[in-house]
């Protein structure tokens, strides 16, 4: 009795309020014909007893939008791509003009510790919080990055940056 009763606590607190904000989040981007969403993450898995339900962990969209929730929920919807990111983060997209160079990687600027190994397609894509924006920097000290990079475009949910309020300078370290 008392684990139905922390399935059904966890149930009403965090995830029937979660599935109806990135449903409307979803039923918005269809209706303005979007097709590269992005959604909020579920972010209170560690506040649930996932004992309490088979995979849960798989049910809720993640970064990689190569995952099969994202790509169920995006052949349903009619999208090309979706990404969860958290309601604090920022989604950092860089489009690159570079064959073979891998891998990048986010550094800490000041202290050289690695935050994030990054692997690539047509876009380099990352998370970082917001409150680490022009700290979490990628690393373009070799290969001549600097000079591969065509566009950069930093989304949130909700919203997107203007390109006057960031420079590639607050994105990139190259010295």
């Amino acid at each position: 009795m008392e684990n139905s009763l922390q399935a059904h606590f966890g149930q009403i607190n965090y995830i029937i309020p979660y599935k109806a904000k990135v449903t409307a989040e979803y039923e918005e981007a269809a209706k303005n014909g979007e097709k590269d969403v992005l959604v909020s993450k579920f972010e209170f898995l560690n506040w649930i007893h996932r004992e309490d339900y088979i995979n849960i962990d798989n049910f809720f969209p993640e970064f990689d939008y190569h995952m099969p929730v994202n790509a169920l929920i995006s052949t349903y919807y009619g999208f090309d791509r979706l990404t969860a990111i958290g309601d604090e983060e920022y989604l950092v997209e860089i489009d690159v003009d570079t064959e073979g160079i891998n891998p990048y990687t986010i550094i800490e600027k000041g202290t050289e510790t690695e935050i994030q190994h990054i692997e690539y397609d047509e876009h380099i894509r990352y998370a970082i919080p917001k409150d680490k924006l022009g700290s979490y920097v990628l690393d373009c000290r070799e290969n001549d990055l600097e000079n591969k990079i065509l566009n950069v475009k930093i989304r949130y949910i909700g919203g997107e940056l203007k390109p006057e309020e960031i420079s590639i300078q607050d994105l990139i370290i190259t010295k």
